[in-house]
């Protein structure tokens, strides 16, 4: 079921009459103590809302009011539990977009942490609560960011918009893949993306993210015959057989990857023969894996490979049986991504974009505010970032360390959630001057 509310802001500030390089000089050098106060308000606002997946909790209500507030207009809609947001502004060519999740992991234990796990708790430089990296933070960083830039930003070349679920942390069905579906349908899909996931390692900007590697898991379920231990003749031993199943997909080989893109590898996850008991021999046996590929393989290259050896295997038994789940499509962003067909009629705006790389603009932005140049990588998880990227925009993923997500203490620096909403500013209004 799919609910949906529109909104339109009527308060949009107009834009800065300032030559836009003076502009730009005067926003990147506002109060310090300022942009850390506007970040940490949102971020308090929003952790103390316990928004585990998929539930929002009220946090898309309170983005959305402070989004009103610039001059966005609003488009909420529910789908199966999760809530979404489309945030637009601006009537521009090109299109930019900031992508983020309201929804958090369980807190589980809150004996255990050193505060409310849903109360943003601050002891000096340190600031503590679930959601913090992952990735409220990274939200409320962008909030700042935008509400002390907008007056400088260009509405008749640009349109922003903010792209939120409560679905990233669950299986990521009905979020940000429904989202860019109705973009797509109105012709709207976004040239530019930033991801704020966590994806820094120690401080902000030291790692940037340009690409995820593709995920597929498989469950293989093999049959054979039960027995008793002592009379091995008289049965037919499946976890034998899923031994000797896992050797052959363990020693598989794979691509190699690329220098800025590690290889596929293969996983064994999971090996269960059912309730135990040490004198019996188990007749049916489950054997789980995952496969992390590179971008270099397709989803289907692996099925059909590991498919193929099943059937030559099928002399160890007859009865061998494979399901495949949690598809997850890498992706890997290039100056060339909006280049591609699905921009094909979009001829202004491909046109302006011509030469532009959102990677060397990050990387400008990172250096310029934090004196750092970011490493590039490929490594994690997935993230909702493989749905825009393969629709064709170019996509980095740019956020808060993330050493301490989904742990107990959850937690970030002062310095660092400052130096992301400076990080995202100087981005935004380094466009400008293009």
């Amino acid at each position: 079921m799919q609910t949906s509310s529109q909104t339109r802001a009527t308060n949009a500030p107009a834009r800065s009459n300032i030559e836009p390089k003076v502009a730009v000089d005067a926003a990147l050098h506002s109060d310090q103590s300022v942009e850390l106060q506007q970040a940490l308000t949102h971020l308090t606002q929003l952790v103390h809302r316990p928004s585990v997946t998929p539930n929002d909790a009220g946090c898309q209500q309170y983005i959305t009011r402070i989004l009103q507030q610039v001059g966005f207009s609003i488009e909420s809609f529910e789908k199966q539990g999760v809530s979404n947001l489309i945030a637009k502004i601006g009537s521009g060519p090109i299109r930019v977009a900031f992508s983020g999740h309201t929804d958090v992991v369980p807190a589980p234990y809150p004996e255990n942490w050193s505060s409310d796990p849903f109360t943003l708790a601050i002891d000096g430089e340190k600031i503590t609560g679930r959601g913090v990296a992952d990735m409220k933070g990274g939200i409320a960083a962008m909030l700042a960011a935008f509400e002390m830039v907008v007056a400088h930003l260009d509405f008749d070349q640009f349109t922003f918009y903010f792209l939120i679920t409560s679905d990233e942390e669950g299986e990521a069905e009905f979020g940000t893949q429904e989202i860019i579906d109705k973009l797509e349908n109105r012709g709207e899909l976004p040239h530019l993306c930033i991801v704020g996931e966590p994806s820094s390692q120690t401080v902000v900007g030291d790692v940037l993210k340009i690409g995820r590697r593709g995920s597929l898991s498989g469950e293989i379920t093999i049959h054979g015959q039960q027995g008793h231990v002592a009379y091995p003749t008289n049965a037919n031993n499946a976890a034998h057989k899923a031994m000797t199943l896992g050797s052959w997909l363990s020693s598989l080989s794979w691509d190699e990857g690329t220098k800025d893109f590690p290889g596929t590898h293969l996983q064994i996850t999971a090996i269960n023969t059912g309730e135990w008991t040490d004198n019996i021999i188990p007749g049916r046996c489950t054997l789980q894996f995952n496969v992390r590929y590179s971008h270099k393989v397709s989803q289907e290259d692996i099925v059909k490979r590991i498919n193929d050896g099943l059937m030559q295997l099928k002399q160890l038994t007859s009865d061998i049986n494979i399901e495949w789940s949690r598809p997850c499509l890498p992706y890997l962003t290039s100056a060339e991504n909006i280049e591609s067909h699905h921009f094909a009629n979009d001829i202004e705006s491909t046109k302006l974009l011509q030469g532009f790389d959102l990677i060397v603009e990050a990387e400008k932005a990172i250096f310029s505010e934090v004196s750092i140049f970011p490493r590039l990588s490929v490594s994690g998880g997935t993230s909702d970032g493989r749905f825009i990227s393969n629709k064709g925009a170019q996509v980095v993923e740019l956020g808060l360390p993330n050493h301490s997500i989904h742990k107990t203490n959850e937690h970030i620096h002062k310095q660092d959630l400052l130096s992301l909403t400076k990080i995202y500013k100087r981005l935004l209004l380094n466009m400008m001057t293009k």
